[in-house]
């Protein structure tokens, strides 16, 4: 039923960031709702399954959007892992936590396509600062106030073990 749920969320959050979000960018920003999800469904469970909802994440993320195979899987499975491994350290209950923590994640999920392109020798018109600088603040902005909307429906979900079974870790 978990499995169900998060590919259903997954599907929603694509379908919106493909089309609505897309008339909606203030800037030419919009929100990369499957890295918010991504963020607070590790938060929830645990680095391996976080390493495996955003490996699951960047697929379908690369598949509909048509970015090469594995770009954005690469760097959700990087997030998810990084989010689980904090899930038993921060208070699920406390939503502020998951707040904060998704704008740190979004500005690594900034960073880190400029400094592959970097690494692979792609010549690219602007500096990583002047990238962040442009683009980065709305979108943490936007990623702290979707991660408040959706955390605690998330959070109540896994309450009632909707979305994972049973968390491998005690958690708080």
């Amino acid at each position: 039923m978990g499995s169900i749920i998060i590919f259903l969320l997954f599907a929603v959050s694509l379908a919106l960031q493909g089309s609505l979000l897309v008339l909606v960018n203030p800037g030419g920003v919009h929100p990369d709702l499957l890295l918010v999800l991504v963020v607070a469904l590790a938060l929830l469970s645990d680095s391996k399954r976080g390493a495996l909802i955003g490996l699951a994440a960047g697929l379908m993320q690369d598949i509909v959007f048509g970015a090469p195979l594995g770009f954005n899987a690469f760097i959700k499975v990087l997030v998810g892992a990084m989010a689980g491994f904090l899930a038993e350290e921060i208070n699920r209950d406390f939503v502020l936590a998951p707040m904060l923590l998704v704008m740190f994640f979004s500005l690594f999920n900034d960073s880190l396509p400029f400094l592959l392109k970097e690494f692979a020798d792609i010549r690219q018109s602007f500096s990583l600062l002047q990238y962040l600088q442009q683009f980065s603040p709305g979108r943490l902005v936007m990623h702290f106030f979707i991660m408040g909307l959706i955390y605690p429906y998330l959070c109540r979900a896994q309450k009632r073990r909707l979305l994972f079974p049973q968390a491998e870790s005690s958690g708080k």
